[in-house]
């Protein structure tokens, strides 16, 4: 989420930085020993990366993981990943850059970070930076303002490293020819394919071969757990209204005050010139004039909606510039401080952001004021209901849990409380709990599932709370996964074994085909294919730098830029998702003159960042390969 905002502010070739120093990085490896400083993690050059800023990003990058995966991450992922390696080595990854780029006297600053905040579309509205929505992003990405901020210094820092040491990148024109050659060498394959499909039908089953597939492959037919349960249900009570007081609304109303009270709104309309960095003096006076005159058109009466059509730049210009409503505080500051000076109606002059020359004009002023108790009473009634009716289901969760454990057991405490029904499951696996004789309700929510799953044969949960009301279970027996009958799963066993033997039959044709070709030396694949009835497919040009867009996988496109006219045929049968290819290269042609005429100037461009890259990465492993680096095992 947050490296695609960043991209917004970059170019490729930063985001491919950011890639190469981590390989170099990784390529280098890292020091295992330890300052006498035990409170750091890991000591740069001397200078030591606290535990503390371990913590925080190692529970960013956590959390970063977590999202990724709608916050359940499947069991033993996170050690898999190895976090703890991957923050230790991003927090060094980050000083040594920062220590190398300072011996070269290279810096950011903060407000070179600011300013590359508020370009970034994901952060901007109607072509304002919009503050909320920055932070309402980075908090829903786990992300503090300050923590982001530090990510794009080190992505700001590797971009102007990278331009100090461009000036040594050079080209020769022998390179360019040598590297375009290459790059767009053209081949085409010819090709029979094999798939399991094929030879389906072909394939007898019988209760022998069966019952032998299922004994060599038992492990995939295991199955799922099961729980059988008691339990008590405390439900959110909907129905029934618990009485509110005035005295209750009024309490309600003052504690949360602030909840009511509206800031002044203001609704807007801009004209937008836009400008853009790097501009000269020239073109920026010519559009600061063209701004100038048409703020004379608007303050000589004519209508700003139609001006702002006719002339803004920006996406509100087709709706006649309309901001819509806002509070103090949302755009970006020179534009705010702006427009709240504005008397409704009135036009500003020219203001100027870092987006271009805004003319602004104040359309409404909604002054501040707070919604009275009468105005909010049913919603604040609504509330003070949902908390009461939440608060007497945990009263009598908790009442009947403590009652629970002075009887010895759930069942004990069901025969002296006959008022509270005691519900029973019988055994039933997680993913499918309507088996339990329930059918929806809290048996079904995650929260009640998760709880009665990590139960063991006779263990009492603790009061579980779900999105609709609370739980106590109860574990009466479970059953682990076990190898299924084979009659419970003769269909699955059918299918998979013909699934299996013809895959086969399909691998062992493609095999004959191609040790016959290569027996004969022959180049006619067409004759040998149609002994298999197959007729060979014509994969047209591919271009090596081209070959994501071939319909063929990338194990044969790729395999065979190596071929050649004496080695016509891969060594092995290629197989992808299930199928196997023979295949041969039928021609190769290297790139036209005119290709070359027509694409030089882009692929110059192109070579020299990849040399640039290639400079970083030569930089790099120079300060990883000086850099004293030690790391405190002890935290790991």
């Amino acid at each position: 989420m947050l490296g695609l905002l960043r991209s917004k502010a970059q170019s490729p070739l930063i985001q491919g930085t950011i890639l190469i120093i981590v390989l170099v990085f990784i390529f280098w490896g890292v020091g295992s020993g330890i300052n006498d400083n035990r409170n750091d993690i890991a000591t740069v050059n001397d200078e030591p990366i606290p535990y503390e800023a371990f913590q925080k990003a190692y529970d960013q990058l956590a959390t970063q993981y977590r999202n990724q995966f709608g916050g359940n991450m499947p069991k033993g992922l996170l050690e898999s990943l190895d976090l703890e390696g991957q923050t230790v080595e991003q927090l060094i990854q980050r000083t040594l850059l920062r220590q190398g780029a300072r011996e070269m006297g290279i810096i950011v600053s903060n407000l070179e970070i600011q300013q590359a905040v508020e370009k970034m579309e994901a952060f901007r509205t109607n072509d304002i930076f919009n503050v909320e929505q920055y932070k309402n992003i980075l908090s829903s990405s786990g992300m503090t303002p300050t923590s982001f901020e530090n990510s794009m210094r080190t992505d700001l820092l590797a971009g102007k490293v990278l331009t100090h040491l461009s000036r040594f990148a050079k080209l020769t024109p022998l390179e360019i020819n040598e590297q375009f050659g290459f790059d767009n060498e053209e081949i085409r394959i010819e090709y029979v394919s094999f798939s399991g499909t094929d030879f389906k039908d072909k394939i007898e089953t019988n209760e022998e071969d069966l019952q032998l597939f299922f004994e060599e492959n038992k492990d995939k037919y295991m199955t799922d757990p099961q729980v059988k349960l008691d339990f008590l249900l405390f439900p959110f009570n909907t129905d029934k209204k618990p009485l509110i007081t005035d005295e209750e609304m009024e309490s309600f109303y003052r504690q949360n005050f602030n909840r009511y009270s509206i800031p002044e709104q203001r609704s807007a309309r801009h004209i937008l010139i836009k400008t853009t960095d790097g501009e000269s003096e020239e073109a920026l006076s010519e559009k600061l004039k063209r701004a100038e005159q048409v703020l004379e058109l608007a303050n000589s009466g004519e209508d700003f909606a139609e001006l702002a059509k006719q002339y803004s730049e920006g996406p509100t210009g087709p709706k006649g510039g309309d901001l819509g409503s806002f509070s103090q505080g949302r755009m970006v500051k020179p534009f705010d401080d702006a427009v709240f000076t504005l008397s409704e109606g009135e036009i500003s002059g020219i203001v100027e952001t870092q987006f271009g020359f805004h003319i602004i004009k104040a359309e409404k002023i909604e002054p501040a004021h707070t919604r009275t108790l009468e105005e909010v009473k049913d919603e604040i009634a609504s509330q003070i209901q949902g908390q009461k009716g939440n608060q007497l289901a945990f009263n009598s969760a908790t009442e009947a849990y403590e009652k629970i454990i002075l009887a010895g057991s759930l069942e004990k405490f069901s025969q002296q409380n006959t008022d509270i029904t005691l519900e029973h499951a019988d055994f039933f696996p997680k993913i499918s709990p309507e088996k339990s004789g329930f059918t929806g309700g809290m048996v079904a929510e995650p929260a009640f599932l998760n709880a009665a799953f990590s139960l063991n044969k006779g263990e009492l949960s603790s009061l579980i709370e779900t999105a609709k009301g609370y739980a106590i279970i109860f574990a009466t027996d479970k059953k682990e996964p076990e190898v299924a009958l084979l009659e419970d799963v003769k269909e699955q066993v059918q299918q998979d074994y013909i699934s299996a033997e013809s895959e086969t039959m399909a691998q062992e044709s493609a095999q004959a085909m191609l040790s016959a070709l290569k027996e004969q030396g022959s180049m006619d694949l067409a004759s040998e294919a149609a002994k298999h009835d197959k007729t060979p497919e014509n994969s047209g040009n591919i271009i090596r730098n081209e070959t994501a867009s071939s319909s063929l996988p990338a194990q044969i496109t790729n395999l065979g830029f190596e071929l050649s006219a004496e080695s016509p045929y891969p060594e092995e049968i290629v197989s992808s998702n299930g199928i196997f290819y023979v295949f041969r290269v039928m021609e190769r042609n290297p790139p036209s003159s005119d290709l070359f005429t027509e694409k030089e100037k882009e692929f110059r461009i192109g070579l020299l960042e990849r040399k640039k890259t290639t400079l970083l990465a030569s930089w790099l492993a120079n300060v990883r390969g000086k850099a004293e680096i030690e790391i405190n095992q002890q935290f790991l």
